[in-house]
């Protein structure tokens, strides 16, 4: 399901507009003396309608991580939080609501701050009738703050509002922050936040047409081609053909750019005839940027008649870029990999288990300084311009690769922005200007300076990570669960075309500079396990549909896949009876690991082979089966969950690997027992290892079979090619 903007009927203004028609009066008759009829009288204006406040209240039940008291005299609520994953529940709302209800509010008190308001609209609670509204600031002594969000657009969106719905509010993820609240409720909207929420409906209308140019573009037929742009030491090469029409132009567009938006190309060179090739520097100056290196730019046909200029192809990034060192592929040992490896205390389970291949975050911003402060003190010039690298950050990133350098083990790099400060003054810079919240943002490619400053990072990274000096990243991934963007890679609320149009341009950057240092390596889109239905904003089997199409488009390029298949309910771990919407079809609502073989027959199917030639990587790069308890029932239950998972990964042809998530049971998992080994606070058992750590250890070995044999029972198959689906 395509997330799109729903519009709610606006407010009365009070000014009604009418409109007279023509030509309804009657002939005049010479036989009669007919008088003029009194004018009808003004209507009165209709008055805007005001309606009263509605009070919520607190309920005790199903609270978490949360102590809550109430002061009815006072009436005063007050919340101390005890764990990282605070939440509680609202009443039922007594009637249903008035259109006019738009807005959430409360006074209140805070010690620390809340790092995120997460509101969840009840009938159901899912993460797909959520939205973050950012942090609630800390107040200083006892002075009380107003806080409201507008929750308009979510009524619409989520038909929330009817007599008995509640509210789940999360209050961030930070333990003992104290909390009073009063004067809570929905409220109407006040003047200057009517005006705020009607300008954001135009812009809503903007954005929705923008999505529907891309969309078009994307689909095209043109009368012009090009069909090749190759990157050399010093030129860049352009070949294609037109319609031999005159008045053609090869135009430059920089990732900076939004293809559909631009009406005048300043960067372009003359064509002319059926067949051109046109070589131009590959560095330029441009944009305020002194020595900008074109391997970032995608190249079209455009006709140019007068002041009008007409786009009269797809555009097409480089198909082949003159590597400066060429590392050999490395291929994966076995299926069996680690998600978020760090260097720890347990470094020896990747020798113990067997492991092949990890993926490691790597927060660019953490990297990456426009200014020498602190540990950014490493100069590098990218684009005639000069930044500074994180010595420190590198350090770390330099032992982790070389742990597996040593061992031959893949890595796969999650690339992540944080859209909260930190240390670095490029946060501001990276941050997409319409980021709204979540835990990191979608890269700024909306002007050059930003644009650049992302591909210098990924410059330092890429030329550092490309030798056996301080180990070498293999593949990247972009960003987190991009279908999933409002929480993980957020950019605001977006049209899917639009949002995937900056994404995209996102991708080819990381490629083109990746294959600057390495021809092999492969950028990965992110994705959840909702296929072929939204959970959050978008589908992931829809994401990869318009990935296909843009390849087509503009060319192909050597990206591929990393699926999150998490059951369902991330806690619950009896996927095999527990998810009902995960089903043998390619339009199954979920893709977990009961139903891998959804997303192994899609990327078998070779119309989405990487120029039609060879299948795209496909990785189950996060994913996990959780332990609610550490009872010996519920530990049995997550470690057969990935004795059912290795066994269907193995069997599939189409996964070429899965990296286990996560290594350690983390507290800011939100209550999860994801990990292969428990809390390393545990109170009985601290890092100890779990019965699934003993699963993962066998699986692949000559004790699979009998270590995963009591696990049969545990899901109610007498063998294991019993859960092997067809579709």
């Amino acid at each position: 399901m395509k997330l799109k903007f729903l519009f709610i009927v606006l407010l009365s203004t009070g000014v009604l507009f009418s409109c007279s028609p023509t030509n309804t009066e009657e002939p005049d008759n010479p036989g009669t003396n007919k008088p003029e009829p009194a004018p009808e009288p003004e209507p009165e204006p209709e008055p805007v309608k005001h309606v009263d406040p509605v009070s919520l209240s607190f309920v005790s039940k199903n609270v978490h991580d949360i102590d809550m008291s109430y002061d009815e005299s006072a009436g005063e609520w007050l919340l101390t939080t005890t764990g990282a994953d605070p939440y509680i529940f609202t009443a039922g709302l007594e009637k249903d609501l008035e259109l006019e209800h738009r807005v959430l509010n409360f006074d209140y008190r805070c010690n620390a701050g809340v790092n995120d308001l997460q509101v969840f609209y009840g009938k159901s609670i899912a993460e797909s009738r959520s939205r973050h509204f950012g942090a609630i600031p800390a107040t200083s002594g006892n002075a009380w703050k107003n806080y409201s969000c507008s929750i308009a657009a979510d009524r619409n969106a989520f038909s929330w509002g009817k007599a008995g719905e509640n509210l789940r509010l999360d209050f961030g993820t930070k333990k003992n922050v104290v909390l009073h609240i009063k004067n809570f409720q929905i409220r109407e909207m006040n003047e200057e936040e009517l005006k705020a929420y009607e300008a954001e409906l135009q812009k809503a209308k903007g954005k929705d047409a923008e999505a529907e140019r891309i969309a078009a573009y994307v689909a095209k037929s043109y009368p012009c081609r090009v069909s090749s742009v190759e990157v050399g030491d010093n030129e860049v090469t352009i070949k294609g053909h037109t319609d031999g029409g005159s008045g053609y132009y090869i135009a430059e567009i920089g990732p900076w750019e939004s293809l559909t938006e631009v009406s005048s190309f300043s960067q372009k060179v003359a064509i002319s005839g059926n067949s051109f090739s046109v070589s131009m520097p590959r560095t330029v100056s441009r944009d305020n940027l002194p020595e900008y290196d074109r391997v970032l730019s995608r190249f079209a046909v455009v006709k140019v008649d007068g002041a009008s200029q007409t786009l009269c192809s797809h555009a097409r990034y480089a198909d082949d870029i003159k590597a400066v060192r060429s590392p050999a592929a490395l291929v994966p040992k076995s299926k069996k990999g680690l998600g978020a490896f760090v260097v720890n205390n347990n470094l020896s389970d990747l020798d113990d288990l067997g492991i092949s291949s990890v993926t490691v975050n790597i927060v660019l911003n953490s990297m990456v300084n426009t200014e020498r402060s602190g540990n950014y003190v490493t100069p590098w010039k990218f684009g005639g311009i000069t930044y500074y690298m994180n010595t420190g950050y590198a350090s770390q990133l330099d032992r982790i690769l070389t742990e597996c350098r040593k061992r031959g083990i893949v890595v796969s790099a999650i690339l992540l922005n944080r859209q909260s400060d930190t240390n670095s003054k490029a946060t501001a810079l990276l941050k997409h200007p319409e980021c709204d919240g979540g835990n990191y943002s979608m890269p700024n490619l909306t002007t050059a300076a930003a644009a650049n400053l992302y591909a210098a990072v990924l410059d330092y990274l890429a030329g550092r990570y490309s030798t056996d000096t301080y180990g070498r990243i293999h593949h990247w991934i972009l960003h987190n669960e991009v279908d999933f963007q409002k929480e993980w890679t957020n950019m605001g609320d977006q049209p899917e075309w639009r949002y995937m149009d900056s994404y995209v341009r996102s991708m080819r950057i990381c490629h083109n500079i990746a294959h600057k240092y390495d021809p092999n390596s492969t950028v990965m889109i992110s994705l959840t396990h909702a296929w072929a239905k939204a959970e959050g904003q978008y589908a992931s089997k829809s994401l990869l549909e318009d990935l296909c199409k843009y390849s087509s488009a503009e060319g192909d390029f050597l990206w591929g896949i990393a699926y999150h298949p998490y059951p369902q309910d991330l806690t619950r771990p009896e996927f095999w009876k527990d998810d009902t919407s995960s089903t043998y079809s390619l339009n199954s609502s979920f893709c977990t690991f009961k139903n891998l073989e959804v997303v192994n027959a899609w990327v078998l199917d070779k119309q989405h082979y990487f120029k039609g030639k060879s299948k795209r990587l496909l990785f189950l790069s996060e994913n996990g089966t959780n332990s609610p308890s550490y009872s010996e029932s519920d530990l049995a239950k997550q470690a057969a969950g990935a004795a059912w998972a290795w066994k269907k990964t193995n069997t599939l042809e189409g996964i070429d690997g899965i990296q286990w998530h996560n290594w350690q049971d983390n507290r800011a998992e939100g209550g999860l027992r994801i990990g292969l080994r428990r809390f390393p606070d545990d109170s009985e058992q601290p890092n100890g290892k779990k019965p699934a750590w003993y699963v993962w250890q066998a699986a692949g070995t000559s004790s699979e079979d009998s270590v995963f044999a009591p696990y049969l029972t545990t899901i109610g198959v007498s063998s294991w090619s019993e859960i092997i689906g067809t579709l």
